[in-house]
């Protein structure tokens, strides 16, 4: 933006209704590069259906007149206030900002935890490059309130030529020739197919999802409670109707193979879970779902495959970079 607002900007900061805010909300997303599903409205709606029970939710908007130009989704609790979500669920979190009104969001969020006497901030989930982390120390520095920032998680992701072949040529050579013979190995098993479910026929498939998912592994199937269940199947209600949820089928003679549920944002594919049966693990059947969700994706015309929270070796190994996650820590010195 031109006269994009920064600290000496005058901002009004409110805390508002959530159903009032969402479709101004969600505009904001649209125009903010990078915002991800977890920053929209609909996942807030979804996270609080289900784990809800014990959240102090409050939904700050920070105005420049007429324009939205921040929103920060938080979570108050007797400790301090955080970002409001589960990192086992969310991968990314922070505030939203339009572009170059970072400082003055950051500032705005301080301004109210402020008044609101609460004197701790920890946001959570922020990648490392963003403007965020030199907008809240700035804020915290303005305010009289320490700033401190450690290493939460990697959260890689990689960068999609315009072609598969592309994409595998970029590979390093090692990992270029395995994921082609794996390729080879699984397409010369049977008839292998992929095929992308979305809309409506997302929910109705999450019960394959589900079943690979414990197969596939013991974590997994752990993590599948009936919360958790329920909580995919809220997203699932949310996301997919919006054609910003799918599931990506990878099947052999028929069978299922490997499953990969993957959301659609802006100009990026993000892979939340997947599961495959590992009675044909001999043939990778998981990696192999993988390359064909990028394969999609790239065909597509996406430009970025985030593999999201996590260091698995196969996201090294079908090319994504580490990115690192932050969590911050600010706290106001005056004791207010």
């Amino acid at each position: 933006m031109d006269d994009a607002p920064g600290l000496d900007t005058p901002s009004l900061i409110t805390a508002e209704e959530f159903a009032a805010l969402a479709p101004e909300w969600e505009a904001l997303a649209a125009a903010v590069p990078g915002a991800a599903p977890f920053h929209l409205p609909g996942w807030h709606r979804a996270w609080l259906s289900v784990f809800g029970a014990g959240a102090e939710p409050v939904f700050l908007a920070i105005r420049r007149g007429e324009t939205l130009i921040g929103v920060a989704a938080l979570d108050l609790q007797p400790a301090g206030a955080r970002d409001l979500g589960d990192p086992d669920v969310r991968d990314l979190a922070g505030p939203l900002a339009l572009p170059g009104a970072e400082p003055a969001v950051a500032a705005g969020i301080l301004e109210w935890l402020r008044e609101d006497l609460t004197r701790v901030l920890e946001p959570w989930g922020i990648p490392a490059g963003s403007p965020w982390p030199a907008a809240f120390e700035t804020a915290a520095a303005r305010w009289g309130w320490s700033f401190a920032a450690e290493p939460e998680a990697v959260c890689p992701g990689a960068d999609l030529p315009a072609t598969f072949e592309a994409f595998v040529a970029s590979l390093p050579k090692h990992d270029r020739h395995e994921l082609r013979r794996k390729l080879r190995n699984f397409e010369a098993a049977g008839i292998a197919a992929f095929e992308r479910l979305a809309g409506e026929a997302v929910p109705a498939r999450l019960d394959l999802l589900f079943d690979l998912m414990r197969a596939s592994s013991a974590a997994k199937a752990a993590f599948l409670t009936p919360s958790m269940e329920a909580f995919f199947r809220a997203l699932a209600r949310e996301f997919a109707p919006r054609g910003q949820l799918s599931l990506g089928l990878t099947t052999l003679d028929g069978r299922p193979a490997g499953a990969a549920l993957t959301f659609e944002f802006g100009a990026a594919v993000f892979l939340y879970n997947s599961g495959y049966d590992p009675a044909l693990a001999h043939l990778a059947p998981g990696l192999v779902s993988k390359a064909w969700a990028i394969r999609d994706a790239i065909e597509r015309g996406f430009r970025r495959f985030d593999f999201l929270r996590g260091d698995e070796e196969y996201k090294r190994r079908l090319g994504g970079q580490p990115r690192q996650l932050l969590r911050l820590r600010l706290e106001d010195r005056a004791g207010r």
